[in-house]
């Protein structure tokens, strides 16, 4: 039997869809700048988040 999904998933998995798609044409510039408002204000040094999945592999350049 195969099993409907929720719409609440799909729009969740379309959002983080485009969420990575944003991220990966950022510049540094750009995101530098939000991570500065995401840790904005407190005492810690900014700092960009870079997700990282388990098991991935690595990319180099």
């Amino acid at each position: 039997m195969a099993q409907e999904k929720s719409p609440a998933v799909e729009s969740l998995k379309q959002e983080q869809k485009t969420q990575r798609k944003e991220e990966r044409e950022m510049t540094p510039d750009q995101k530098l700048e939000r991570a500065l408002k995401d840790t904005f204000p407190a005492s810690d040094p900014v700092a960009e988040q870079v997700p990282v999945t388990p098991g991935a592999a690595e990319k180099r350049k």
